[in-house]
């Protein structure tokens, strides 16, 4: 439900682009992946400030507050006026409620991985681990296949008027259900057994003892942060907007894509289990530096080729087994931290940024660059998992 919230923006930014900002094409565009990518400066704020509470105060409130926050800044950027009712006012607007949804998308992570990794059996945090990644492209593909559903289903002059506006509002009664979920929740046992940390400065016990651990997080977040955006928001509207391929079709693409990636991380997450994180992480990211490029030119000739093309890269994305592993990097009294760190600061300066930076590869005739980038970021995160310690067979402390 989270992420059906958030990807919403990333499913109309074709259609925000005509009507929050005035001067259309691709500057407009341009202008509303700056938008999303402005956004994800809050995605660390949120991860710390909320994973910190989060190690302090238990799983379950940080999950519940979460919720709140993203549905109702969703629904309130399906009430927001356009450019040309109150100017300018329109995309700051806009952009305030990003950043709400980013700081919510931000806190959400920590929160959640460490609840599923501690829920999990001994033998099965990879198995569970999987499921976070599931849950993210499920919510995504859900957010898309409803984007598609209402361009197929209206008429563009319906789309611009309103039809846009009712996927943002359906957040609203989304966000009471897993709201309701969330507060039923038990606390995980091995939280209550250690309690919270006895010292309340979590992220310089964090720095101090793992930065280490962290880099390795990163890098591996880094590359799955930036396959994800580059594949599922930056080329179905490129493509849609450029007249390759119509935005319904192109949508419907991402949607087959992410349920590849959502079938594909449990599977893999419960080999990981069975022959360790480093070499699955290893292989999946092996196998992203050398498809990147001629995946990247296969998508952009044709629906066809974006359609092989997402399934593809949903499929390696499910190999990038780092739920489980960057939680088992951390111990239970800083875990929520430690992910936060990794993550945030990631999908923040790689995941966020990935849309904005292809377009002005894009606009400067050097688009060919968008794969390379793509490339060089999973080779360092094959530097990583070699260099990794195992954590699949260790118990969680």
């Amino acid at each position: 439900m989270e992420w059906y919230d958030f990807a919403i923006y990333g499913a109309f930014s074709t259609i925000l682009a005509r009507l929050f900002f005035p001067t259309g094409g691709q500057a407009a565009l341009a202008a509303t992946f700056a938008i999303f990518a402005t956004s994800f400066i809050a995605r660390p704020v949120g991860a710390l400030a909320v994973g910190r509470r989060s190690d302090r105060f238990g799983r379950r409130p940080a999950l519940s507050r979460m919720i709140a926050v993203m549905s109702v800044a969703t629904a309130v950027i399906g009430l927001l006026p356009t450019w040309s009712a109150v100017g300018v006012l329109a995309p700051l607007s806009l952009l305030l409620l990003r950043i709400a949804q980013g700081f919510s998308a931000g806190g959400e992570v920590p929160s959640s991985v460490a609840f599923l990794v501690e829920s999990a059996p001994e033998g099965r945090r990879g198995w569970y681990g999987g499921w976070h990644m599931a849950s993210i492209a499920a919510g995504l593909a859900g957010g898309y296949g409803v984007a598609a559903l209402l361009t197929a289903t209206l008429s563009e002059d319906a789309l611009l008027a309103w039809g846009w506006r009712v996927a943002f509002l359906v957040a609203a009664p989304l966000g009471l259900v897993g709201r309701y979920i969330r507060r039923r929740l038990s606390e995980t046992r091995l939280f209550e057994a250690v309690g919270a940390p006895a010292t309340p400065r979590p992220v310089a016990d964090v720095l101090r003892g793992a930065r280490r651990r962290v880099g390795r997080g990163f890098v591996l977040v880094a590359a799955l942060a930036l396959a994800f955006n580059l594949w599922f928001v930056f080329l179905p509207s490129h493509l849609a907007a450029s007249g390759v391929v119509h935005l319904g079709p192109a949508l419907g693409a991402g949607v087959v894509g992410l349920f590849a990636a959502a079938v594909a991380a449990p599977a893999m997450g419960r080999l990981s289990d069975r022959v360790g994180r480093r070499p699955v992480l290893i292989a999946g990211a092996l196998a992203i530096a050398a498809l990147a490029v001629p995946g990247f030119s296969l998508a952009r000739h044709s629906a066809q080729g974006l359609l092989v093309s997402e399934i593809v890269m949903g499929v390696l994305i499910g190999t990038l087994v780092v739920t489980a592993f960057v939680a088992e990097l951390f111990p239970t009294a800083v875990r929520a931290t430690g992910v936060a760190l990794a993550y945030g600061f990631a999908t923040a300066v790689f995941g966020g940024t990935a849309p904005l930076m292809a377009m002005v590869l894009v606009v400067a005739d050097v688009g060919w660059l968008i794969p390379v980038y793509l490339t060089v970021v999973a080779v360092l995160a094959i530097a990583a998992a070699v260099t990794a310690e195992e954590t699949a067979f260790s118990e969680l402390s």
